[in-house]
């Protein structure tokens, strides 16, 4: 099935291109939400787009590519799949937890942890990027997006 590059490529872009759109399209249904600076629908319709235009791009690029499109696809080993495994529990927690402990928090733990474990830096150097990261996140797309993420215990932040 997809043993080349070029057939993995080809679809990976076309499900990309088919999420993007399906998050576009998502998107239109959200209603005006409580008085920001932006309209609710604008980031994930933005992120839609761009995801389809990323995965349209990534299978056309396949679809005509004439050098390197045969080469094997090296798939994971047994260790490989536990760290796909692992990304994969780690991402749904996240999004799982964004709503009681709020975004900074999972952004933070998960920042945090991803650096930790599979970059091998020391804790200091993860909790370091992961404070950086959340107060990137805080001041970009709380303060000045004024967009309405849950913030759970640190919603006097808002």
């Amino acid at each position: 099935m997809l043993k080349t590059q070029r057939s993995g490529d080809i679809a990976c872009g076309a499900f990309l291109a088919l999420l993007g759109l399906a998050a576009a399209w998502a998107s239109t249904t959200i209603d005006e939400g409580a008085g920001g600076h932006l309209h609710p629908r604008n980031f994930p319709l933005l992120l839609g787009v761009l995801l389809f235009i990323g995965g349209a791009g990534l299978a056309v690029h396949a679809l005509i590519a004439r050098t390197g499109a045969n080469k094997a696809i090296g798939w994971p080993d047994r260790r490989g799949w536990k760290f796909w495994g692992i990304a994969l529990a780690a991402l749904v927690l996240y999004v799982g937890l964004s709503n009681p402990l709020g975004f900074l928090i999972c952004t933070f733990f998960f920042v945090a942890g991803f650096i930790w474990y599979f970059g091998r830096y020391s804790p200091i150097v993860a909790v370091a990027w992961a404070l950086g990261v959340a107060a990137f996140v805080y001041v970009v797309f709380i303060w000045l997006l004024d967009l309405t993420l849950p913030l759970g215990p640190l919603a006097f932040l808002s």
